[in-house]
């Protein structure tokens, strides 16, 4: 009966202890992966690591390839890079208003869909894809990289990796 107890009680001891050490990895506020009340579909200036992105649940940190999808009700939804948006969008029916991307060459927020994309940057989520304001060789648009995310032609795949990389 004695042993029993002792399991028990050290059963309870190591639950707590996880519980505590879960509790202790949040927020007060929680995860947060949506702005809501965004009604003039505008970009949501965010400080790094504010937002977590709404497909890998990573937080936001390098702003130079986040994404905002703006939905016509005026929820916001952020993404860690283009990859997860497309990722996402996949699996989730919105009705989208804007689709902002944050561009490296011009540090600028310019819609999503009319930028131009580079396969072979070094991303949050390491795919590859980053968005360029300034069109050059090379770099293709919003159409053909969904494409090549949908199909798995990113940096994941290490025959496209070598291709493009040539590594």
């Amino acid at each position: 009966m004695k042993n029993i107890l002792i399991n028990i009680l050290t059963f309870a001891i190591v639950a707590a202890i996880i519980v505590i050490l879960f509790l202790s990895l949040g927020t007060e506020e929680g995860a947060k992966y949506v702005h809501k009340g965004n009604i003039e579909h505008k970009v949501i200036f965010v400080k790094p690591k504010e937002y977590q992105c709404s497909e890998c649940n990573m937080d936001i940190e390098e702003m130079k390839y986040a994404v905002q999808l703006v939905t016509k009700e005026g929820n916001t939804y952020f993404f860690d890079e283009i990859g997860c948006l497309v990722l996402w969008l996949k699996n989730n029916k919105v009705n989208i208003e804007k689709i902002f991307t944050k561009t490296v060459d011009t540090d600028r927020w310019i819609d999503a869909r009319i930028a131009y994309y580079s396969r072979i940057a070094s991303t949050p989520m390491g795919y590859g894809l980053t968005a360029l304001e300034e069109k050059k060789e090379k770099l293709i648009t919003y159409e053909d990289m969904k494409l090549f995310m949908l199909q798995g032609k990113h940096l994941h795949d290490p025959f496209i990796k070598k291709k493009l990389l040539g590594k």
